[in-house]
């Protein structure tokens, strides 16, 4: 009997052997080996990889092994052998998604591969979405395969998910709007946090970005909340991006000036803007163009490197002090409005 005895169970214990050994070894080598075969990879892969195939690996291990022992066992329970086999057969299927459900985290190198491989540029808060998603994704396929390895119909699983999807997606329509609308915004990116904007008449810096709506910060202060979806439907102008600001002014000098002093005038101001450091020597325009009622109107423009509004204010405020120099170098007066007024006959004085 003991030599029978240990003929048909000497598969099982080998094995158990084999599998125990293949446990330790994954134990100790599993990093190693990883970084001999992703050596191509950067320094942080191998580990960000082995992380994520560490548990799961064990787990396969294990129930592989313990799959294997109960097949080869010599054990006339076929039903409990069957359990004992599907069950061990499940825990292989979970570890596969384990697998992928580890490198769909946002931190993974894997992750990270994928979406620079695709030649997208992703937010912090977007991808954290699509984590999210392809997680979910993950586990819906995970269980599925599970419940269909058992033998059930997922037919009725797949429909049910179907209706629920749709029911959903009813009842919240506006919010899956602002969060494809975010997804948009994130892959489009029409502005950044911290851009000065302008959307839907509302002018202010962008504080953040949900995926329900964006937060607007006024120059009065206040905290606009506008939904995702209305910006992607409506036009956004975006300072921030600008290469430079334009600076416009009306002088008005008086009507004393003479058409050489205007002449004079207007080639100093002209001189003098293209010699300023902070303004672009490029498109600067000085001209004579209006006789207006009080005064002599010449209009200046021109532009600025600088497209920070506290910069930009500097900027202008030097232009200003440059026109008042100018002007008194050239011996011209500003002009202010006044109005004169004649009279014809005086009223005769009463006796």
């Amino acid at each position: 009997m003991e030599p029978t005895f240990i003929k048909e169970w000497l598969p099982v214990f080998v094995i158990g052997a084999v599998t125990v050994m293949i446990y330790m070894l994954f134990r100790i080598l599993s990093t190693r080996v990883i970084r001999f075969i992703l050596n191509k990879l950067p320094d942080d892969a191998d580990q960000n990889i082995a992380t994520a195939l560490y548990k799961p690996g064990r787990l396969a291990i294990i129930s592989g092994g313990i799959y294997l022992m109960v097949q080869a066992a010599p054990l006339d329970v076929p039903r409990i052998q069957t359990f004992v086999q599907h069950v061990m057969a499940s825990c292989v299927i979970i570890a596969f998604h384990w697998v992928w459900y580890n490198f769909f985290s946002s931190t993974n190198y894997v992750f990270s591969f994928l979406t620079k491989k695709g030649k997208w540029s992703l937010d912090a808060t977007l991808g954290n979405f699509i984590s999210m998603c392809l997680r979910i994704l993950v586990i819906c396929f995970c269980i599925a395969a599970v419940v269909s390895f058992w033998g059930f119909d997922i037919s009725g699983f797949v429909a049910g998910l179907s209706i629920g999807g749709l029911a959903v997606s009813l009842a919240a329509k506006d919010s899956l709007s602002n969060i494809i609308a975010c997804c948009i915004i994130m892959l489009d990116h029409p502005f950044r946090i911290g851009d000065w904007i302008v959307c839907n008449e509302i002018e202010g810096a962008v504080e953040s970005i949900s995926f329900r709506s964006t937060n607007v910060r006024t120059l009065a202060q206040g905290l606009v909340n506008i939904p995702n979806s209305l910006i992607i439907s409506t036009p956004i102008v975006n300072y921030s991006v600008r290469e430079r600001r334009r600076i416009e002014m009306t002088v008005g000098v008086t009507y004393d000036t003479t058409s050489e002093q205007m002449k004079t005038l207007i080639e100093d101001l002209t001189e003098a803007l293209k010699n300023h450091p902070q303004i672009i020597n490029q498109d600067i325009s000085v001209a004579f163009t209006d006789l207006a009622d009080s005064s002599l109107n010449i209009l200046i423009i021109c532009h600025t490197y600088e497209t920070n509004y506290a910069a930009y204010l500097k900027v202008r405020e030097k232009v200003n002090l440059l026109v008042l120099d100018v002007l008194a170098k050239d011996g011209v007066s500003c002009a202010f409005p006044s109005r004169s007024i004649y009279v014809e006959t005086l009223p005769r004085e009463k006796k």
